[in-house]
């Protein structure tokens, strides 16, 4: 079948193929660094690689250095593979390496990246993976290599080294909009392409002499005749999409090749043939568009559609044993997040490296804990009633920043069941029948939260870190921070302050952490009614399928034609009470909804309880649950509506009561950590 390569790219590029010797991906300018030998000491830095810098006028890819990167250099007898490091703070086109030559030594080769092991001259290994991940430009980064046998003495003192690009580089153009096959919500994943047949390799393991750098790249035993580009942002397909992927020079005109890209909904082959040879230091456009789709008779296949799995910063379990949940998605995903909402990343998808169980309540509660290769935290329970956070980190060994959390809930041998409460004005609102993090429907013991954030604390006296039993009045962890979210969600095992006297954990106000904001009239008015102003969002603490009860969820509790409060029995709407009030789920219920007295965490010092001996603050003989709604328009900045309990001293029917008091709809600092009682999405 003939294959119709009619459509070129940008100056002389056509499909896998460069007909220009000026289109090179090299260093701007001269391409020439500076290396300053020098006998002091060295501490290097690592984890750093070139990236991918601008598109020049003319057709060139500049290739910067990146802070602290490394090269390794020989010299003549004595100095072999000396380590320099680049003295340049931010990427550059030209930067100055320093490093020790021995015995004064004039250096006579380079190679980029430093490798430790490397101490044959003659056999510099290579390894370009068979798969990539392309994030952004920088991502080529990863894979560049380079080397230099041109060294030149400078007159201002130290050498000049010209590097050259020992790898070759693909770059692919997705512009997919006219392909009436493809959903313009599709998500491109992966590219690949392979010979159909055996060819010059294009990935694996390889080596170079650094005395004979036009030899090129020589291949080891372990080589393959293809490449897969995976794209780790997901883009969608209805915008232009530019990746780019490191390959092995070799000779390719006249092969055929087999090009497969897939979304997530359906994966499309087609065949081309390769127009030239691959070299060193030279890019290759790979356009992919309908008219070369069309041109080479492109097939579609659907992707089979498994039910996306639901994300949460919750999960429930009823049994003891192995659990599993997906690690790369933050909250729930891309819904979670609202956009010009001022959050912490428009990106919910992360890489961990590790995880690491940060907390429980109950001793011996998760016993085990392991990030595994398909992204996922896999962690094993010795029961199934308790509560632990656990984190996942940017490096191994549970090292770097904490990238995100996830709360892991006990709730017993059933899951919690749905109760449907009504309100002042006779909305109704289907509610979970316990607090969130309850041991039981009944229990006192839950989770806490500051307003706003996605991190429970517990509400017990103790808890548990590595197996150690922590007071939590005397020893639970304070951050004081800037005040920004990004340094909570890296310090969820804190409770987070800002400043001195501030309401809010936040330096700034973020109405729309829980998605919801405030509502003009009171909650008797046909305002009062279900719903949000905005989607549950990825710092909502709730399980799948729940989120955070907007404010007037609980006026049907009260009787009073106050607006805010009542503070005696004959003024709340209760079947009884016991360690808690059993509400009344509408005026026929004669059994309750039990909201117990889970206590709270709050606004002094970041100590539980505010003042140590107020005992108003403690485990069951006080309330709060944060509802999501902001109180910005009534307060200001920094609060938020809750419900307040206060415990049920009797006999005080006639008399007001400061304790025996039900607020709803009232306010609090948003630093405080109250309950949570979510409600059905």
């Amino acid at each position: 079948m003939e294959k119709k390569l009619t459509f070129c790219c940008v100056g002389a590029l056509c499909l896998l193929a460069s007909c220009s010797d000026d289109v090179k991906f090299t260093p701007q300018q001269s391409g020439d660094m500076l290396i300053t030998g020098s006998t002091g000491t060295f501490s290097p830095l690592s984890g750093t690689r070139t990236q991918v810098g601008d598109m020049a006028d003319d057709g060139l890819l500049l290739i910067e250095w990146s802070a602290g990167d490394r090269i390794g250099v020989f010299g003549g007898s004595l100095t072999t593979n000396a380590l320099f490091t680049g003295n340049n703070t931010e990427p550059a086109a030209q930067a100055s390496f320093s490093g020790t030559l021995v015995g004064g030594e004039i250096p006579a080769y380079a190679y980029y990246p430093y490798s430790e092991g490397t101490t044959d001259m003659h056999s510099v290994p290579v390894s370009i993976p068979e798969t990539q991940t392309y994030a952004d430009e920088s991502s080529v980064a990863q894979y560049d290599v380079k080397a230099s046998s041109e060294m030149f003495a400078d007159p201002q003192g130290g050498y000049r080294a010209r590097f050259r690009q020992m790898a070759a580089l693909v770059r692919f153009t997705f512009d997919l909009t006219g392909v009436s096959y493809l959903d313009p919500d599709e998500r491109l994943e992966e590219v690949t392409i392979h010979q159909t047949r055996t060819g010059v390799p294009m990935a694996g393991e390889f080596s170079y002499d650094l005395a004979n750098l036009d030899a090129g790249l020589v291949a080891g035993n372990a080589t393959t005749d293809g490449i897969t580009l995976v794209m780790e942002n997901r883009p969608t397909v209805d915008n232009v999409i530019t990746a780019y992927a490191v390959v092995a020079p070799g000779a390719q005109q006249g092969n055929e090749w087999c090009c497969v890209f897939s979304t997530d909904k359906h994966s499309v082959t087609f065949y081309t043939e390769a127009l030239c040879d691959f070299e060193a230091g030279m890019y290759y456009t790979v356009p992919v568009n309908v008219t070369v789709l069309e041109n080479n008779e492109a097939t579609y296949e659907e992707i089979p559609q498994v039910p996306e799995e639901e994300t949460a910063n919750c999960y429930m379990i009823t049994t003891a044993g192995e659990h599993s949940f997906l690690a790369t998605v933050i909250g729930n995903g891309e819904k979670g997040i609202i956009p010009g909402a001022g959050f912490h990343t428009d990106n919910p998808y992360i890489d961990p490296q590790s995880a690491k169980l940060l907390w429980e309540d109950t001793p011996g509660f998760v016993t085990s804990v392991e990030l595994r290769d398909d992204g996922r935290v896999y962690y094993t329970t010795d029961g199934n009633v308790g509560n632990a956070v656990i984190a996942v980190y940017s490096q191994p060994g549970q090292q770097g920043e904490i990238l995100w959390s996830w709360h892991i809930w006990g709730v017993g041998d059933e899951l919690p069941q749905d109760e449907v409460i009504t309100n002042r004005v006779g909305s109704k609102f289907t509610m979970m029948d316990r607090t969130l993090g309850a041991h039981s429907k009944t229990s006192v013991t839950a989770t806490l939260y500051q307003w706003g954030r996605k991190d429970p604390f517990p509400n017990a006296s103790t808890y548990y870190v590595d197996d150690e039993e922590i007071e939590i009045l005397s020893e639970f962890p304070v951050y004081e921070s800037n005040g920004t979210i990004l340094e909570s969600v890296q310090h969820p095992d804190c409770f987070i302050l800002y400043g001195t006297g501030n309401e809010d954990w936040l330096s700034s106000n973020h109405d729309l952490l829980w998605g919801n904001e405030y509502k003009t009239g009171g909650f008797g008015t046909e305002t009062a009614v279900q719903g949000w102003s905005n989607v549950k969002t990825i710092y909502d603490p709730s399980p799948v399928g729940y989120r955070v009860s907007g404010q007037f969820a609980w006026t049907g509790f009260v009787k009073t034609t106050m607006n805010l409060y009542a503070n005696n029995l004959d003024r709340i709407n209760q079947v009884k009470y016991d360690n808690g009030y059993y509400f009344k789920k509408d005026e026929n219920d004669t059994e309750g909804t039990f909201y117990p007295m889970v206590g709270s965490r709050g606004f002094y010092g970041g100590v539980r309880g505010g003042i140590v001996d107020n005992d108003r603050y403690l485990v069951g003989y006080n309330a709060v649950y944060w509802s999501s709604t902001p109180a910005r328009e009534v307060s200001g900045i920094g609060r938020a509506y809750m419900m307040e309990i206060g415990a049920y001293t009797a006999p005080s029917l006639n008399e007001d009561n400061p304790d025996e008091k039900v607020w709803v709809n009232y306010v609090a600092g948003r630093d405080g950590a109250f309950g949570i009682r979510c409600e059905r999405e």
